[in-house]
């Protein structure tokens, strides 16, 4: 490893290193996933469908439950996994890298870009299985790319042993396997390799039985699992594109993909962002878009795996079996920083391009600048949103006997998580489903304190959304005003006393008074 990569991979070590160990909140999606290592065993994580509408690789599952049985469930062990994917990625890419291009700048860019892109650095500590699924893409990419049809023996193993582990860790991984597979299969019979086309027909076989066997036991339940797919349904490839529309819904979503890779920060969201139409993002799109074509001539064979990546992942969404937006396809997020060091690349190999040195450092400079200037957020103050440990941390050393809490669906999993650590869990919890009707769900919870009057203070906790549920809080306020306040990012907690507002003395039903039956006269 040159000096240039294994400071690109320390870099990126580091980035991974201080956003994990800042140890932030389990946001709603991790909560909901995480409730389930605390409720359940391993075969009822393997074989029943998990609650909350979650859906992970069942190797990733298991992983997981054996680390929390040795370590116990915390947050920090549940991200063990993840930050070990993301150092692991970066190794890969380190070897692929050497394999793919031939100018150390080209390299040191391509691990540079995945080193500081500001998404991978949050994935790496985000207890989810995305990360995992661009290990996927950067392994089996560089395993393609060390196949040697005259070594099949050496190499098929290898290769098929990965394939067939990688589809238990890593749903999208089918589709990696897929180009490279297509790829390999047809290199051996143009060279009329027939040991080797066996041996790649074999090892295609072993990777349906695995992803069959693994269908079987957690895919159906996503192909039944309607809330999921009614979530993601602006994320199917209309195919084929027929009308001005279609071929939006295109250029939308490779916009979207290359402000994933390079300038998004946090949790990725599904919905539109502005700044993917900007002058900067439709810039990186066209040098990732030029890249990729010229890295044809230079690696033909990734070329090819990448586009056939690309194909299968289009029909699988045209199916409306994958959504192609947002953090599903962080699996591809590789394929544009290669395509983008596949630029320097070619600048480079441009024997008649004036000054082409220095053309390549200036590329160079500018694609490594945009994701670093992202991530130095990361070390100034790593991402923190919807911050439950700090609001039970403020409650905790402020409740009085008597106060409970008040907490809406979206936030109530990350509280029963974290209350068990923060000395909470017996406090009475009042939890309510947060409508578009803010002023309605403000009323009915405070109407459902009055009457069932289980606490003296109310608690009110917001982490998801908190932003969207500012009107929600003051029309709480509005009944009764806050005596307390604490603010984190994206969380507030608001201590309320609604058992001494009017509001409560009108709504309050009359204390029933239990008359004693007469009692039966003595015996004689």
């Amino acid at each position: 490893m040159t000096l240039w990569l294994a400071l690109a991979v320390g870099i990126g070590w580091l980035l991974r290193g201080r956003q994990y160990l800042f140890n932030r909140s389990l946001w709603l999606d991790e909560a909901y996933l995480a409730v389930n290592f605390l409720e359940r065993d391993l075969g009822q994580l393997l074989l029943e469908p998990l609650s909350n509408g979650q859906v992970a690789p069942l190797g990733f599952l298991a992983l997981t439950k054996l680390l929390t049985a040795l370590l116990g469930v915390q947050d920090w062990t549940l991200r063990l996994q993840p930050l070990a994917a993301g150092v692991l990625t970066l190794l890969a890419a380190a070897a692929l890298a050497r394999r793919t291009l031939s100018h150390g700048a080209a390299q040191a860019t391509f691990v540079g870009l995945l080193a500081l892109s500001p998404v991978l650095v949050y994935y790496s500590s985000e207890f989810k299985q995305y990360q995992n699924d661009v290990l996927a893409t950067v392994g089996l990419l560089w395993l393609a790319a060390r196949f040697d049809l005259q070594r099949w023996p050496r190499d098929g193993l290898i290769l098929a042993v990965a394939g067939a582990f990688a589809i238990w860790w890593s749903h999208p991984s089918l589709f990696v396997l897929a180009g490279v597979g297509l790829v390999l299969w047809s290199e051996a019979i143009r060279q009329r390799q027939r040991a080797a086309w066996l041996a790649l027909t074999g090892m295609g076989l072993l990777w349906l039985l695995a992803f069959a066997l693994h269908h079987t036991l957690v895919m159906n339940t996503l192909a039944g699992n309607r809330h999921l797919l009614d979530f993601w349904k602006f994320a199917y490839a209309p195919l084929p594109p027929v009308s001005p529309g279609d071929w939006r819904w295109y250029l939308d979503s490779a916009l979207a993909l290359v402000y994933l890779a390079m300038r998004h920060v946090g949790v990725a969201h599904h919905g539109m962002l502005a700044s993917w139409f900007d002058g900067l993002n439709m810039g990186l799109l066209a040098l990732s878009a030029a890249g990729s074509v010229a890295l044809a001539w230079r690696a033909p064979r990734i070329a090819a795996i990448g586009l056939a990546v690309l194909l299968a992942t289009l029909v699988a969404s045209a199916l409306h079996l994958y959504p192609l937006r947002s953090r599903p396809t962080l699996f591809l997020v590789p394929l544009v920083h290669l395509g983008l060091a596949a630029t320097v690349q070619a600048v480079l190999d441009g024997k008649k391009l004036p000054a082409r040195q220095l053309l390549a450092m200036t590329v160079t400079g500018f694609v490594l600048l945009v994701p670093a200037a992202a991530s130095w957020k990361v070390v100034r103050k790593p991402h923190n949103d919807q911050d439950m440990k700090g609001a039970l941390l403020h409650i905790s050393g402020q409740m009085q006997a008597g106060d409970g809490v008040v907490i809406d669906s979206m936030s109530h999993k990350a509280f029963n998580f974290y209350s068990r650590t923060h000395d909470l869990s017996a406090m009475p919890v009042v939890v309510f489903r947060p409508t578009p009707n803010q002023h309605h769900d403000a009323i009915a919870t405070v109407r459902r304190l009055c009457g069932e009057q289980p606490m003296r203070r109310s608690w009110v906790i917001v982490t998801h959304r908190l932003q969207a549920r500012a009107s929600f809080l003051e029309h709480m306020a509005s009944v009764a005003q806050p005596l307390q306040r604490w603010s984190g990012q994206g969380a507030a907690a608001l201590l309320h006393d609604f058992g001494e507002s009017d509001y409560c003395r009108t709504y309050t039903p009359p204390t029933r008074t239990t008359v004693a039956p007469p009692s039966a006269p003595p015996r004689q």
